[in-house]
């Protein structure tokens, strides 16, 4: 019983330096607090060297940077411009002349579709400089570039160009309701077929497809200004 009673006593002697302990880290954390920096202050701040940052941006691509999508219906992009319908008669004008596009029609959409591309920004050098301006000095952030490690671009663009329209029920026809309401931009995939340079992909009147390399030189300084700059 005194060994129990021992072990008792020395754990809640711990417990109460844990308390102790935590109550003195949690006064002591509350003392710090963040304070604003004048570019004088901040000339005076020493600190490691900058970073080597590096970005890849793919959509719809594999490894290779090859179009790869399970559904084209969902590798596309729609916009839809001005309310534009595919019937205009019933649309009227305000004072100013705007057009005010009546719901009687269903939308039309202009549909970029098999969407896809790879962006690689191989090295981007962000440092920190001085920048003088009218004889004072700013604390800036410095952004440079590598010549020999162009920004890639792969396959970027989408495969072809339509405009779609709503499709919609005799008793919805702007689309408002009925049961088989769908928009332009889900129409039905119709690929082209054969084996030419269109072959297995979808039908339109245009496509757009890019690969280079974009090498860049020299660097870009952002700092903070007062009333003293004409820009700010």
């Amino acid at each position: 019983m005194k060994f129990l009673y021992y072990k008792k006593q020395n754990y809640h002697g711990g417990m109460t330096f844990l308390i102790k302990g935590l109550s003195l880290f949690v006064l002591s954390t509350s003392l710090f607090a963040m304070e604003s920096l004048d570019d004088k202050s901040l000339q005076n701040i020493t600190g490691q060297a900058g970073a080597d940052l590096s970005l890849k941006v793919s959509l719809n691509h594999d490894s290779n940077a090859n179009f790869l999508c399970e559904d084209l219906l969902y590798c596309r992009l729609a916009l839809s411009l001005n309310n534009r319908y595919h019937d205009g008669t019933q649309d009227t004008y305000d004072a100013q002349g705007n057009r005010i596009p009546s719901p009687t029609g269903r939308k039309q959409w202009l549909v970029m579709k098999g969407i896809q591309g790879t962006v690689n920004i191989q090295e981007i050098k962000l440092d920190g400089e001085d920048v003088i301006y009218n004889g004072v000095s700013h604390a800036a952030i410095k952004l440079g570039f590598n010549p020999t490690k162009p920004i890639e671009f792969r396959n970027v663009g989408f495969q072809s160009l339509s405009i779609e329209t709503d499709t919609c029920t005799e008793s919805g026809a702007n689309c408002s309701t009925g049961s088989n309401n769908l928009p332009g931009y889900l129409t039905p995939a119709t690929p082209y077929g054969g084996s030419g340079f269109d072959a297995n992909k979808e039908r339109g009147f245009i496509g757009v497809n890019m690969n280079g390399n974009l090498s860049l030189t020299g660097n870009i300084k952002i700092f903070s200004c007062g009333t003293a700059h004409p820009r700010c």
